[in-house]
């Protein structure tokens, strides 16, 4: 039987194995592929970010839940990714510009492009802020 400790990674790992993944096939679905790896590269710093930090929010939070003192809503887990989500959409936003006026979105191509960096870094916070929560309850629970 796993310990509560090795399921906590094993499930941060795959969390941060699917936010990658995510990333990749967004990317590779809304860019040429000459294009992924210099996107990849402008953005680098943040796009690990979050990915690690999603994981580790994922671990914390699958931790949390099996250790048995508390029910950990998996409310901010789910808010953090969805805005991790968003955030890596908006690195290729401006790729979607030519098929999202078909789908009568065009004006939501163009904000996530123009606001692609600061996207990613509210990403990148709210991992963190979320991170820090599940910190706060695990010392409540060990105190």
């Amino acid at each position: 039987m796993k310990t509560t400790k090795t399921k906590s990674i094993f499930w941060g790992v795959i969390a941060s194995l699917g936010m990658a993944l995510f990333y990749v096939f967004i990317m590779f679905l809304t860019m040429p592929y000459s294009e992924v790896w210099y996107q990849f590269v402008s953005f680098w710093y943040l796009i690990i970010g979050i990915v690690i930090g999603f994981g580790i929010q994922i671990g914390l939070w699958v931790y949390i839940k099996n250790c048995g003192h508390m029910d950990a809503s998996g409310g901010v887990a789910g808010a953090s990714g969805a805005m991790s989500g968003t955030a890596m959409l908006a690195c290729c936003a401006h790729h979607l510009a030519d098929v999202l006026p078909i789908l009568g979105l065009s004006g939501a191509a163009i904000f996530l492009t123009q606001y692609q960096r600061p996207f990613l870094v509210l990403g990148l916070s709210i991992n963190l802020l979320g991170i820090a929560y599940m910190l706060r309850i695990l010392g409540k629970q060990t105190k």
